[in-house]
């Protein structure tokens, strides 16, 4: 093994556990979870330097790919959006259904440790379909997040709450209202 000067206690600095991911929330809130069936939590694991929950970290200097855990309740999940990166979805705990398709016209019944690749640009969303609290891992290419474009029905959606949104976004950007 090569030594690399580190100890035990300096690889503590590359380790996130899970235990630990209270109060690692990001503090950017896509635009579906002002929908309250898109509440959720997010927590940026990896990468996402912007969403600043990885101080102190290693996690945030990964370049590659950005790795984001979710935790949500029983009916709720991520609203349908596209991106030109392609995503994976690995369901952690929970049942989830994961649609593709520009009206979500096509669905996966995912389990733990069940796997779903969606390709670049495709619509796509995912809810918590168990009674229990569910958690989905999402693992995106490049180091903070590709242009979110948001589904017809989550722009009405906001809409109809008096909201004028913007049909795409940037994760990490600062946001307004």
């Amino acid at each position: 093994m090569a030594d690399n000067g580190e100890t035990g206690d300096d690889m503590e600095r590359h380790v996130l556990r899970f235990r630990d991911l209270d109060g690692r929330e990001s503090p950017w809130k896509p635009l579906d979870t002002k929908l309250e069936r898109f509440e959720r939590e997010r927590y940026s694991v990896i990468g996402r330097p912007a969403e600043g929950t990885g101080e102190g970290k290693s996690v945030e200097d990964v370049e590659a790919f950005n790795v984001t855990y979710l935790k949500c309740e029983p009916g709720k999940g991520i609203g349908g959006h596209a991106h030109a990166t392609a995503e994976v979805f690995i369901a952690m705990s929970g049942r989830w259904s994961v649609t593709l398709g520009p009206d979500g016209e096509r669905e996966a019944i995912v389990e733990p440790w069940d796997i779903v690749a969606v390709p670049p640009d495709e619509m796509h969303g995912a809810v918590n379909i168990s009674d229990e609290t569910g958690w989905l891992m999402t693992i995106n290419a490049g180091h903070g997040g590709a242009k979110i474009h948001w589904a017809r029905d989550v722009l009405e959606g906001v809409r109809a709450m008096g909201i004028e949104p913007e049909e795409a976004e940037q994760p990490g950007e600062p946001q307004s209202g």
